[in-house]
């Protein structure tokens, strides 16, 4: 499913009676990840990346994401949800409820010069 810069992407789902494996298979290169932990309320974002994708996936919690781009798009993702975000696509997270994500650079944030440039709430370099 795409919004229209961003792709939320389908994982190969495997079930047992121990539980569920959820695969995703970016197709850029990772390398960096972060564990991201917001609090309820809180945002994350305003910002896009110059040199980088971001992929990322929650582990915990819910959050409205938000893409800046001809007009804001935004949806709800939750525990096993992942998107991919590239390079120059403004975004946001608000946490919905106490939300824990995992992100994945393609490049890393300390070689990156700017890693982010900040945007305001429609989407616009600050």
């Amino acid at each position: 499913m795409y919004m229209d810069k961003c792709k939320i992407l389908t994982a190969d789902l495997f079930e047992d009676k121990r539980g569920s494996i959820l695969s995703f298979y970016p197709d850029k290169n990772i390398v960096e990840y972060n564990l991201m932990i917001t609090k309820k309320g809180d945002a994350r974002g305003h910002h896009y990346h110059p040199h980088f994708d971001e992929y990322m996936i929650v582990v915990d919690g819910e959050c409205l994401f938000k893409e800046y781009s001809d007009s804001i798009h935004e949806i709800v993702l939750t525990e096993g949800d992942s998107i991919h975000i590239p390079s120059g696509v403004a975004h946001t997270f608000v946490a919905l409820t106490d939300f824990k994500f995992v992100s994945m650079l393609t490049k890393r944030w300390h070689d990156s010069n700017p890693p982010i440039v900040k945007v305001d709430e429609y989407g616009k370099p600050i």
